[in-house]
């Protein structure tokens, strides 16, 4: 029998819908699936990895009832959510942090939630999804390894070197992976036959970025002369609420957007994704932090003519180009969906941590 899919996002939160959850657990047949962590924001890249380990929880778990909590609540009332859980938890059931940037002390709320998680649960397996880590304060790095390496089933997957190297030395009682972006496995499974016109520049505009408000519009100006120039983030305005609703549409819709220009500019790490998803070049800024230099190193030969990795920002016109000389089809093989996700769960297992009585 198929199980079925809950969301619980922090809009809803009310003691009443806390009272349905534990009864709605106490009467549903057959094994649960977790996912904990889900964004609450308007970020799309949050919002495509939520889409993304949906997709992939149903077709490896079909029989199990997936149930998918944002970060506020499970965060609510100082974790009484966990603490329902705990209590009517099977060992045939699996939790799931969620992917993204959540192994950091950048953004404690996320933090702080996975490692109560990772503290309530001793005795079941817990798979972190792909994480950049990256801890500034030494006494948090402390605290994380204090309860991380304690877990003795905790796997941790990290999507790009710099967060392996550090997961290797800080990490290192835990079951570590280097695994790309779960966004990376929509990568060639659409294929877009729209005209191609202009550059998008897909910039972010919050504490992770590297270039100025003022830089990005000399840049914009330097580029009109070639293309029309459109500026945009991977963040939008649509309320949160209205995204996880209507999430499928939205994307699809920002991945066909994404297919009409000829080239896209970006110093978002899905909004280097979101190019590839439709088969556009994307020429890749710096960020404030390694998500980004790291990351690009997972694009394999094959997807060299559409990704372009460009630490001076000065050269990009020189950039596109040569992007616009190019001859291209802007098609790209499933590469990530074939040699990495296809494959995780038999990398994850199967196997049940026995509960020590």
């Amino acid at each position: 029998m198929l199980g079925k899919i809950r969301h619980y996002a922090s809009a809803a939160w009310k003691e009443t819908k806390l009272i349905h959850l534990k009864s709605s657990l106490e009467t549903t047949a057959g094994h649960n699936l977790f996912v904990f962590g889900a964004p609450f924001h308007s970020n799309l890249g949050d919002q495509a990895q939520s889409y993304c380990i949906e997709q992939w929880a149903k077709k490896n778990y079909p029989d199990y009832n997936i149930w998918i909590f944002d970060t506020m609540f499970v965060s609510f009332n100082d974790y009484q959510l966990l603490n329902v859980i705990r209590k009517l938890i099977r060992l045939s059931d699996k939790i799931f942090l969620h992917s993204g940037y959540h192994t950091t002390d950048l953004y404690m709320l996320e933090e702080n939630m996975q490692r109560k998680v990772v503290q309530l649960f001793p005795d079941m397996r817990i798979v972190i999804l792909p994480q950049t880590i990256y801890y500034k304060n030494h006494e948090q790095l402390e605290k994380a390894k204090s309860i991380y390496n304690a877990h003795p089933d905790l796997h941790l997957l990290c999507r790009d070197d710099v967060s392996f190297a550090t997961a290797q030395k800080e990490f290192a009682n835990c079951k570590l992976m280097k695994f790309p972006d779960i966004v990376t496995s929509m990568i060639g499974s659409k294929h877009y036959e729209n005209p191609r016109k202009g550059i998008f520049l897909c910039m972010r505009n919050d504490k992770e970025a590297f270039y100025s408000k003022e830089r990005i519009e000399q840049l914009r100006q330097e580029l009109s002369d070639i293309d029309d120039v459109t500026l945009g983030d991977t963040t939008i305005s649509m309320p949160a609420k209205e995204i996880i609703a209507n999430r499928a549409k939205v994307l699809n819709d920002t991945w066909n957007q994404y297919s009409q220009y000829r080239v896209i500019i970006t110093d978002r790490y899905h909004g280097t994704i979101f190019s590839l998803i439709a088969g556009t070049p994307v020429l890749v800024l710096s960020s404030s932090d390694h998500k980004l230099s790291s990351g690009v190193k997972w694009f394999p030969e094959e997807f060299s003519d559409y990704v372009h990795y460009v630490p001076d920002i000065n050269t990009v016109r020189e950039q596109v180009e040569r992007v616009y000389a190019a001859d291209l089809d802007y098609r790209l093989p499933p590469y990530f969906q074939e040699k990495y996700y296809s494959k995780l769960k038999g990398l994850i297992g199967d196997r049940i941590f026995l509960r020590v009585e």
